[in-house]
């Protein structure tokens, strides 16, 4: 189960760049506002594959507010974050029945929880100087309707990891461009990530991209959720789970 939550984690990892999202700068956004669905495969790990294999992701977007939405084990639990940018929010949100209570958790860069997260992954956060993109144009797919090519992501923590995107210069979201303050410079916009990691073998494809209108209370708390700062729910899953073999107790 350790495991499973680990990779929960570096699901939100690859999306928490995308749900920080700024207005694009060097070129102007085509796609302010609808739905990017995503696919979720997994290799390597039998465990994993049965809860979160063939799961969906929905990023949802509209202007610089988004929501990164995924549902695993048939809809019966669910895992949410959401950046409103008018209302300074920046939470994720969890409804995990008979384990974990609707839950909403601040996501506050300067909490020690996010800071051994970093330092476990020791990915997104890296120094632009120090994220080096390798780009492949001859490598290409067509993710979504969408013509990709190959890019591969130096993760700039001294380990030889490397995340493996296909990205697209066809399709230019609003929120690109956090995207590239976190990874440094990108010439488009990724459609898909490949990442290993202990073995497994984490691939997040694009499958179909939808331009329509989404509303505000997409990326509003519901009031069904408890609040918690990133620190109080550390300590209670501390208490609930044990720190098992140490870092950020999960």
């Amino acid at each position: 189960m350790k495991q499973v939550i680990n990779i929960l984690l570096a699901l939100m990892m690859c999306f928490g760049v995308l749900t920080s999202a700024t207005a694009q700068k060097k070129k102007a956004a085509n796609f302010d506002e609808g739905i990017i669905k995503y696919k979720i495969e997994i290799e390597g790990m039998p465990e994993a594959a049965q809860v979160l294999d063939n799961a969906m992701i929905n990023l949802y977007l509209k202007g610089d507010n988004s929501k990164m939405d995924l549902s695993i084990l048939g809809g019966l639990a669910s895992f949410q974050l959401i950046n409103n940018t008018a209302e300074n929010l920046f939470s994720m949100l969890m409804d995990i029945p008979t384990v974990y209570d609707k839950t909403a958790v601040s996501l506050d860069e300067d909490s020690d929880f996010l800071k051994e997260l970093k330092e476990l992954r020791g990915t997104n956060q890296a120094p632009k100087n120090d994220v080096k993109v390798k780009y492949f144009k001859s490598q290409k797919q067509k993710i979504a309707k969408y013509p990709c090519y190959k890019a591969e992501i130096g993760l700039g923590d001294g380990s030889n990891d490397k995340l493996t995107v296909f990205l697209t210069e066809k399709l230019r979201p609003t929120a690109l461009a956090q995207l590239e303050k976190t990874l440094g410079d990108f010439k488009g916009f990724p459609l898909s990530f490949q990442i290993e990691m202990q073995g497994v073998v984490l691939k997040i494809t694009a499958v179909d991209v939808a331009k329509q209108k989404i509303g505000a209370e997409t990326f509003t708390i519901p009031e069904s959720y408890n609040k918690k700062t990133m620190d109080e729910f550390k300590e209670e899953i501390e208490t609930k789970m044990g720190t098992g073999d140490g870092g950020v107790g999960l």
